[in-house]
């Protein structure tokens, strides 16, 4: 029997670690609660006597690292295959949200829905209730490992555990975790870019055994509408019904929909840009760039 994953804790836990894993599970295993969890019971307080004691646990860590490589090989397989009683980080959360031109000016305030895993409220992560009932793994008959012609290797069918568990959670079917909706409000970084990410703390996926929720990922694409983006500034194409001679002002839009009034200079041409100072987009220094208008 692992002591470590019977626990739940990594094999470098803390003192404060490996206390916080011992009442949270034996909270779930104490025969006041479940008749059927007294052998685990049992298990866990030998368990945590023996790594909250630094002299028992390094003679513990020399046994186990007697067989370090099939350990490692065992740690790694179960991790790969989704099974660990170790804290796992929740993973994070990509999605991708379009802005306008006048969202990256104005920094506006943007609310989306997304799906992640939250912890079940039912169990609060452990895929066990009080209806749960444990009973020993008929394959291993208990002990967590079987015998093979490689040597002793953990047990698949209860995972090193020495127990399997009859009647997990119903809300979460023993996962640990359910998958709801979120909704979440950000403002838009001014200036923003096509490929810009923006990451929010703790607003992905659940982690198990303790293990910390991973992060949301926001990546930006930036939809500039009518208007060309450039590296110095925004062009506007505008469609003219008579001579560019026959027009001294025009009126148009800039990114903010602001009607802009522009006298038209003498002998413009068509395909001449004609300059607006700051009335563009934002740069990365901060600053507004310039918007051209183009005479089609």
């Amino acid at each position: 029997m692992n002591f470590y994953r019977l626990l739940g804790v990594a094999y470098n836990a803390t003192p404060d670690e490996i206390k916080k894993a011992y009442r949270k599970k034996v909270k779930i295993f104490h025969p006041d609660v479940n008749p059927d969890g007294e052998e685990v019971f049992k298990l866990l307080n030998v368990a945590y006597e023996t790594l909250i004691n630094p002299d028992k646990r390094e003679q513990y860590d020399k046994l186990l690292n007697k067989n370090s490589l099939l350990k490692v090989f065992e740690d790694k397989l179960l991790e790969f295959l989704g099974f660990t009683d170790k804290p796992q980080k929740g993973s994070d959360i990509r999605t991708t949200v379009t802005v306008s031109l006048e969202d990256g000016l104005l920094g506006r305030k943007k609310t989306i829905k997304y799906k992640r895993k939250v912890l079940c409220p039912d169990c609060e992560g452990n895929g066990i209730v009080k209806e749960s009932r444990l009973i020993k793994c008929d394959k291993c008959s208990g002990e967590g490992r079987i015998q093979t012609k490689l040597g002793k290797i953990v047990c698949f069918k209860c995972l090193g555990k020495g127990f399997v568990v009859k009647n997990p959670c119903g809300k979460c079917g023993g996962l640990g975790y359910t998958k709801e909706d979120q909704y979440i409000s950000f403002k838009v970084p001014i200036g923003v870019e096509t490929g810009d990410k923006l990451t929010v703390k703790s607003m992905g996926n659940c982690g198990l055994n303790g293990g910390e929720y991973g992060n949301l990922i926001i990546r930006f694409i930036l939809d500039t509408g009518i208007f060309e983006k450039t590296s110095d500034g925004l062009i506007l194409n505008v469609k003219l019904e008579k001579d560019i001679s026959e027009y001294e002002y025009i009126r148009i839009k800039n990114p903010l929909n602001e009607v802009l009034q522009i006298k038209i200079p003498p002998n413009a041409t068509k395909n001449q840009l004609i300059k607006i100072s700051q009335e563009g987009y934002i740069n990365k220094s901060g600053e507004r760039t310039n918007l051209y208008i183009r005479f089609i």
